[in-house]
């Protein structure tokens, strides 16, 4: 018996020592998979026998399945075969991890998870344990060097191209989408023939371009058809190699026709907003190509077909390719039916001004009956917002918080606009005034008849808020002027600054025998600081939080006229709510259109149709800056080298719509005193004479016949 037994546990040991070593083991070719991305991974399977001798069998995996902790993520029901031969056997799986796979791991706390096959005996007669692959979910610049994709074209922006016989300059481009870091080695092949060798180091960007060299061009010397590759040797790549195709034709290089750009001008400093770049028309061109580039002889960042004569720049383009106070370049391609290129233009540059709004910052409005702290803590917890100043507007009848937050701002907004208790939800717009230092004598007083009117009308009691830069109210012909000056601006005290003591001498320099004489010299000026000058120019910066509140100050003052000498493309919820509600209230608002040349839509709050807008005129009545923009005006007026008031006692010259803004604003104060009040309703047509429009103002004789 005892025998027996031993003879049982000698059997038993010997199979569990086969079975031991019959065994299947899995490679990954990658362990870190890139968060929201789909990605593509091999996995190897290798078989060994033990030392049970296997041969000509197989065993299987009907499915495998994606693991984190004990929950299934998915199944992937492909199955999978190892052919045994001498013991041993190998498979390989080609495997697609989908983002949701990623993203079911994540929503229950995961940053890994496994991908299990279980092997079942087939025709083998073994048994097999169950294999296991772990992946680690991290960032892309984290994430194992990978390329994702590749996309081979031409300067046309498509994969295929024809040229003549002895084309120069003819260029290719690849762009690798990738993941990670790492060197990347290939070449460029036409024809199965290298031209040129690609060994470079590259780190995590999401996407890299390659261009074809100059020397060696590619060759079109031979009439035909050419293939054209990017072959990438390392790393190893599980994508197919795309190809391009150029024609090369029979018919030798015609001259390139030359492509006129006409806007924007070359330089030209742009409002970070949606732009047209236009030039001028050919009859031959089938297609236009317009390009930009970060260099004059760099690589594309952007492209875009149109058969107009013109491009609009998107918001989204904008935003995701271009950055403010960044030069960049652009040129237009012409191509006839046949996608040949047979027109090109120069190249220009041009540059944006910052940001519309000031980056990371969001306005709330709340009503009065919902404002509480514990709503404030629930935004702030749920979105993760700190809060930098709150305040209350009379005039609204609601608080405005200022928040900060590190995510996507506009993504933000349109969530908070689904929630009831917030009435308003906008970026904090950035405002610029609009001047430019320049020399030249005064002109305006007598292309407005200002002293034939003052025999009448000097604006005696007429309050006008000038929300701008600070104002030197110390100067010798405002001292008696400003009757009350305020800083709106957190964390700053009232300054003297360049642009406010210009716009204010316009208005209301006082009569003596020193210095200018404004418009309406016996008004009063209430001096609202909101907006703060940048470096030693003119030029001023305001935001909404701040021009909110010198609003709110300003009708709860009961101001007859308001100027607001600055402008942005973008509408503003907040402030316009302010104006249609001091509006109501019959005060006079004046704004400017701008000095840009070609902006692509009327400026905020000039816009509205409860401001007067204002345009400008040059010393020779010409509209200023130029005929279409001032025809969007309600009224124009002087704007070219104005003599006005400087800081510190001093005169200079400044030319702008800020100026012209600034006499209609006085024109406003004499309209007030004649009227006893303010009066904004039914104001007189303009009809392109500032002079006959004064008449019909004032109902008196101005102008010579």
């Amino acid at each position: 018996m005892r025998k027996l037994i031993l003879l049982f546990i000698l059997i038993a040991v010997f199979f569990i020592h086969n079975i031991a070593y019959s065994a299947i083991t899995v490679t990954a070719s990658k362990s870190n998979i890139p968060r929201g991305q789909a990605s593509v991974v091999i996995l190897t399977y290798q078989f060994f026998g033990g030392a049970i001798n296997v041969n000509n069998c197989y065993i299987e995996s009907s499915s495998g399945s994606f693991n984190a902790g004990n929950n299934i993520l998915e199944i992937n029901s492909k199955p999978l075969r190892i052919n045994v031969l001498n013991n041993s056997g190998t498979a390989i799986e080609t495997l697609n991890i989908p983002i949701r796979v990623l993203e079911r791991a994540i929503n229950k706390g995961y940053n890994s998870f496994t991908y299990q096959r279980s092997f079942m005996n087939g025709n083998c007669g073994i048994s097999t344990t169950d294999t296991y692959a772990t992946f680690y979910i991290t960032t892309e610049a984290a994430a194992d060097f990978d390329i994702k994709r590749i996309e081979l074209y031409f300067e046309n922006r498509r994969a295929e191209i024809t040229v003549p016989k002895y084309y120069e300059g003819l260029k290719a481009f690849a762009d690798i989408k990738f993941s990670g870091s790492g060197l990347l080695q290939g070449y460029w092949e036409v024809d199965g023939r290298i031209i040129s060798y690609v060994n470079q180091h590259i780190t995590y960007g999401n996407t890299v371009t390659f261009q074809t060299p100059q020397i060696p061009s590619l060759p079109t010397f031979e009439p035909g058809v050419h293939v054209l590759r990017f072959v990438i040797t390392k790393p190893s790549i599980q994508i197919p190699i795309p190809s391009a195709l150029y024609f090369v034709t029979t018919e030798e290089v015609k001259k390139i026709i030359k492509i006129k750009l006409q806007n924007p001008e070359n330089n030209a400093k742009l409002e970070y907003a949606p732009i047209k770049f236009e030039w001028e028309k050919l009859e031959t061109p089938y297609v236009y190509l317009i390009q930009f580039f970060e260099k004059e002889d760099s690589v594309p960042i952007f492209s875009a077909y149109t058969k107009n004569e013109y491009y609009m720049l998107s918001d989204v383009i904008l935003n995701k390719i271009f950055q403010p106070n960044k030069k960049y370049f652009w040129k237009v391609i012409g191509f006839d039916m046949n996608n040949s290129r047979i027109a090109e233009s120069d190249i220009r540059n041009f540059s944006f001004f910052e940001k519309s709004f000031v980056p990371g910052q969001i306005i709330i409005s709340i009503t009065k009956a919902d404002y509480n702290d514990n709503f404030l803590n629930e935004l702030s917890k749920k979105y993760k917002l700190q809060m930098i100043e709150n305040y209350y507007l009379k005039n609204l009848e609601s608080f405005i918080v200022l928040f900060q937050y590190d995510g996507d701002v506009l993504g933000l907004i349109e969530e908070l606009k689904k929630d009831n208790r917030i009435t308003i939800a906008q970026p904090n717009f950035i405002f610029h005034t609009f001047s430019d230092p320049l020399c030249k004598m005064i002109y305006a007083f007598d292309l407005m008849k200002i002293d034939k009117i003052h025999r009448y009308y000097k604006g005696n009691g007429i309050k006008i808020a000038l929300i701008d830069t600070g104002v030197d109210y110390e100067h010798k012909d405002l001292k008696n002027q400003i009757k009350e000056i305020k800083n709106f601006i957190k964390n700053e005290e009232y300054k003297k600054e360049i642009h406010g003591t210009a716009v204010a001498g316009v208005i209301s320099a006082k009569e003596d025998a020193f210095g200018i004489k404004g418009v309406a010299p016996l008004s009063e000026i209430y001096s609202y600081r909101a907006c703060s000058q940048i470096g030693n120019n003119p030029e001023g910066r305001c935001i909404s939080s701040n021009i909110a509140k010198a609003l709110d100050e300003a009708i709860s003052k009961g101001m007859n006229v308001v100027n607001m000498s600055f402008g942005s493309i973008h509408y503003d919820n907040l402030i316009a709510s302010l104006i249609k509600k001091g509006y109501s209230s019959g005060i006079l608002f004046v704004a400017p259109l701008g000095n840009l040349k070609n902006p692509s839509q009327q400026t905020f709050p000039a816009s509205l149709s409860e401001v007067i807008s204002v345009g400008g005129l040059d010393e020779n009545n010409t509209p200023y800056p130029n005929e279409a923009i001032a025809n969007k005006a309600k009224v124009l007026a002087p704007a070219v080298n104005i003599f006005t008031t400087f800081p510190n006692n001093k005169y200079n010259f400044l030319s702008g719509t800020s100026l012209s803004s600034a006499y209609i604003s006085g024109l406003m104060a004499l309209f007030s005193e004649k009227n006893k009040s303010s009066h904004n309703k039914n104001l007189p047509a303009y009809q392109g004479n500032i002079c006959k429009w004064e008449e019909e103002l004032f109902k008196i004789e101005l102008c010579e016949n």
